[in-house]
Order: C-alpha cells, then structure tokens, then sequence
C-alpha cells in the first residue's frame, strides 16, 4: 500500500486530506493518507482578527475518522526525500508527500521587534493579544503595524473593542492604507479608518520597539506598551528544507499539477506554494487559494500513485473582502478588484465567509456528503 503523507492541518491540509480520501475512495485506490499536524485542531485563521474564540476551532479527530484519514499530532520538524521527521524524532515515511505547512508573520528587522511585538498570527498568538489589551489602563496606546488587508481588519476590531479607553494607531510605509488592494478599496478603508476613529500615520516606519515606546523614522516617539505587526506572512520554514525554486517569501514553486518544480514526490498548496491561478495570475496566501489548491494536490497526489492523468490547477475566480467595522464591509470582485458591494451588503458578504464558507463540511454529514461539499457529485 502506498502513502499519501499531507504535512499542515491548516485549510489546504484539511481540504487535500478530504480530496485525497475521496479520489481513494471514487477509485478503489490502495493508498493509506495519513495527516500530520501541529495542531488537533484547524483554526479559522481568517477570522482571528475579531479576538480569539473557541468556533474559531474544528477538531479534526471526528473529520479525519470519518472520512478514513490517520491523524497523528505532532509539529513536523525536518522534510527528508522519502520521510518527515517530527519534533520527537519519529520518522514518517510518505510515497507523495503534500506540504501545507502554511505560513507565519513576517516580522521587519526592526530592534526591538521580536521581543516586544505582538502578532495576531495563531490561536495563541491571538490569545496574548487578547489578554494584554484587556489588561490595558485607560488612555493607554494601541499602534498596529501595517496597513494590508490584515492591518486593518485587526486595527478597526481593537477599536471597536477598546472604544475610547485607547488610542488605535494604524501605520504605514504608503502614504494611503490599502495601497496595495487597489484605488477603490483604499478610498473605501480611507473613510472607514476615520469613522472607526482609528488614527492612520501614513508614509511612516518605526525605527525602534522598546517595552514602552517606539521611535520612529522621524524621531518622534510613542508611548505605547502594545504594538501588533501585520507586516506581510512568509512561508514555513521547512520550505527551506526542499531542495527547490522557491520566491523571495519562502513559496515553492510547481508546475500546474501542484507538484514541487524538480520534486516530484512532492507536492506543495496554500502559503507554502506558488501556483498558476489562471495565465496572468499567481495565487496568494489567503484560505481562498489554500482551499482549492489543497484540494488539486490531495486528489493528484492519489491520482499520480494510482497510474492515472492528473487533473491542472485552475482557479479563475478571485474575490477580496476587508471588514471595516462600523463602515461594514467592502466586497470586490476579480484581480482588478471591482466593488460589488459595501457597507452592510458587504458585511453581510462578510459574515458568510467567515462564518460558513470557509469551514469544512462537519463530520456528520457522513463519508460521502463530506466528498461532495468539497468535491461535488
């Protein structure tokens, strides 16, 4: 019997195991897939801007039993040509191994950064946030770092956490944030940040983290005992441990089935893989990619050791949507990025991805109900 071994249980993880089942399972293909995760538990990361909650966390036990899929939990900590080694010093041996390890915050070389910085990154993570701004006095201030689609979400939630017990500050390279999302979404942030009463210093860098303050490019000085980097994320480290083209972020790069360039035991999906979404475009480390891109290598994986024609990667559909909180929401659709709806419309948009679109299909909808919400009929 040949091994699938799927390293991550992040959404691509979660989506390649269920995808790999179901081809094994469609095909009668004698292959064991076996999920190795550091974690018992995905987390919706994508939501962990809102503060950290228990429904931010699906036990794969129950999924993983249901659909036929080896769970063990363990942080793998090297990736070898035929094997994975965990933190323990167990070796686990694979025939295609799918590596969806995800992807951590990319802290800047700034001093003082990694020792005094806060990030909303993982559960835990999330929950020392949470922890330290309840613990805040009144007046106190709150400086996030970076104003992408990640700085904001997480700059407008404090505020609307905090209220007028502190001071948010948004900051920025870009003399608009949003800069990166495009001309209409950054007029939409624009006008919420102000409505949320989040302070935005744009064309501005932090030189300096101390336990009380940070300095800036300007020499100016904040008072702050909380600053929280959403600085851009960068691939797992065991990326590095596969010999492979890889970008400047720590993404390998694949071919079209999502097979390592040069690795073809290997496959790679979500933030640790580059993968051709359509002619022009690249995916991007966001669960929308992850998902699919997961669900292209667990069924190739099993295809490619069952002797039959790999399905291509595609994925033409591309959407974005930032909260803004009081201002709702603002939903865009396609790589141009055209407004379709905000405000409350876009909230609503909003809720439905956090809440039920990106959640895998519950353990009791049964072995083929589980195939068919992510594979269909």
């Amino acid at each position: 019997m040949s091994t699938v071994l799927i390293a991550g249980g992040g959404f691509a993880g979660v989506w390649a195991a269920i995808a790999a089942a179901a081809t094994r399972d469609r095909h009668g293909a004698d292959v064991d897939i076996h999920l190795v995760s550091s974690s018992g538990d995905l987390c919706i990361r994508p939501r962990l801007y809102q503060g950290a909650s228990e429904d931010m966390l699906v036990p794969l036990a129950p999924l993983c039993d249901q659909i036929g899929v080896k769970l063990t939990v363990e942080t793998i900590d090297a990736v070898g040509a035929a094997y994975v080694q965990t933190a323990g010093g167990v070796n686990i041996g694979f025939d295609r191994l799918i590596l969806a390890t995800g992807s951590q915050v990319r802290i800047p070389p700034i001093a003082g950064a990694a020792e005094h910085g806060f990030v909303v990154d993982t559960y835990q993570s999330t929950q020392i946030v949470d922890a330290h701004v309840a613990g805040l006095g009144e007046g106190e201030t709150i400086v996030v770092v970076g104003a992408g689609l990640t700085g904001v979400e997480v700059a407008v939630s404090l505020k609307a956490r905090t209220g007028d017990a502190a001071r948010v500050i948004l900051i920025d390279r870009n003399e608009a944030p949003g800069k990166a999302l495009g001309h209409g979404i950054e007029s939409e942030i624009t006008a919420a940040l102000g409505q949320s009463g989040v302070d935005y210093m744009g064309q501005t860098q932090i030189d300096q983290v101390a336990a009380d303050h940070v300095t800036l490019d300007t020499g100016a000085r904040i008072d702050t005992r909380t600053v929280i980097f959403a600085t851009g994320f960068r691939a797992s480290p065991l990326t590095e441990m596969v010999d492979a083209e890889r970008m400047d972020d720590g993404r390998l790069m694949t071919d079209a089935d999502l097979r390592v360039l040069g690795v073809p035991r290997i496959y790679a999906a979500g933030d640790v893989a580059v993968g051709q979404a359509d002619e022009a475009h690249q995916t991007l480390m966001s669960c929308q990619h992850a998902m699919p891109m997961g669900v292209a290598a667990g069924r190739n994986a099993v295809l490619d050791l069952s002797d039959q024609p790999r399905e291509p990667y595609a994925q033409p559909f591309y959407a974005t949507c930032v909260d803004l909180g009081p201002s709702g929401a603002v939903f865009t659709n396609g790589w141009d990025r055209q407004i379709v709806s905000t405000g409350a419309d876009g909230a609503e948009v909003k809720n439905q991805i956090n809440m039920e679109w990106i959640y895998p299909p519950k353990a009791d909808l049964g072995r083929e109900g589980i195939y068919n919400a992510i594979m269909g009929g």
